[in-house]
């Protein structure tokens, strides 16, 4: 009996350490589209991080000063399979923006292990850009999806005068309640157990749940030009969270898009997506 308490002890324990290696690892892909299908000219660009992690992406040049940093979600990468980033770059380019598509650490071909939710994505990115456009010839505009669309409000707050729009498409409001809930849907952990959680998060796994959420973060940058974007059927942010932004600023300018799951409005109304953009100025 007391040797079988103790393994149950033991993996009441463990047990969530395996849990949040599993939940922050990445999720690398062979890249199968290239910019020469819409078709337009393009560079293959590196971007080797403070840590040591080589980032690859494109620059696909513009006859303009305005440029776009596009930004996938968690899994997710330039192929745009889950947001259709990729799709969306071409319509960028085609309004006359260069365009920056990349694969974020730990996605696509880009090296890595692990993911950050945007705590050091972020960085990377501003890191990266100082080398894209060293001289600041470009008017930035940023466009994220999901872990994307975290990591492009992470960058604004950096630096709040360098980018002239941002769109934020399923960005986390609040990152407590929602690693709450994905603890209990994938690994049937109760909320209590988060502290514990987080803890070995930091602690183990470099992690940072704080700098991750939003919530003071949305509120900071309440009269900066931002477009959010929710989809209704999202089965990862419930109308919680643009509620909850909604209450933090409520000047913010949400779109929501109706019977559309998480980071799948522009995949399914291409048209109205490109029509909200167009509206708020931000294509």
């Amino acid at each position: 009996m007391k040797l079988l308490l103790l393994l149950f002890l033991l993996f009441i324990l463990l047990y969530p350490f395996w849990v949040v290696h599993k939940q922050t690892l990445g999720f690398n892909e062979k890249i199968e589209k290239r910019p020469s299908d819409w078709p337009a000219e393009y560079e293959d660009i590196y971007y080797k991080t403070y840590d040591g992690i080589l980032l690859k992406g494109w620059w696909i040049p513009a006859k303009s000063n305005k440029a776009v940093l596009l930004l996938h979600g968690n899994g997710g990468s330039r192929n745009g399979f889950h947001s259709g980033v990729f799709e969306l770059g071409k319509i960028y380019h085609n309004r006359g923006f260069n365009v920056m598509l990349v694969d974020l650490r730990a996605h696509g071909e880009s090296s890595g292990k692990r993911v950050y939710f945007g705590v050091k994505e972020h960085k990377d990115m501003l890191s990266w850009l100082n080398t894209v456009d060293p001289k600041g010839k470009y008017n930035w505009y940023l466009h994220g999806f999901s872990m994307g669309a975290a990591t492009v409000l992470m960058m604004v707050e950096s630096e709040p005068e360098r980018f002239v729009k941002v769109v934020a498409d399923a960005p986390w409001i609040d990152f407590e309640a929602l690693v709450k809930q994905e603890l209990w849907k994938r690994a049937h952990l109760p909320s209590f157990a988060y502290s514990y959680v987080k803890w070995i998060a930091e602690t183990f796994f470099d992690q940072d749940f704080v700098f991750a959420d939003n919530r003071d973060r949305c509120k900071k940058l309440c009269k900066k030009e931002i477009l959010y974007i929710f989809e209704s059927n999202d089965s990862l942010l419930s109308d919680y969270h643009y509620r909850l932004l909604k209450s933090i600023c409520p000047s913010a300018e949400i779109k929501i898009f109706d019977g559309v799951a998480h980071v799948d409005a522009f995949k399914q109304h291409p048209d109205r997506y490109v029509q909200v953009l167009t509206e708020q100025r931000s294509l």
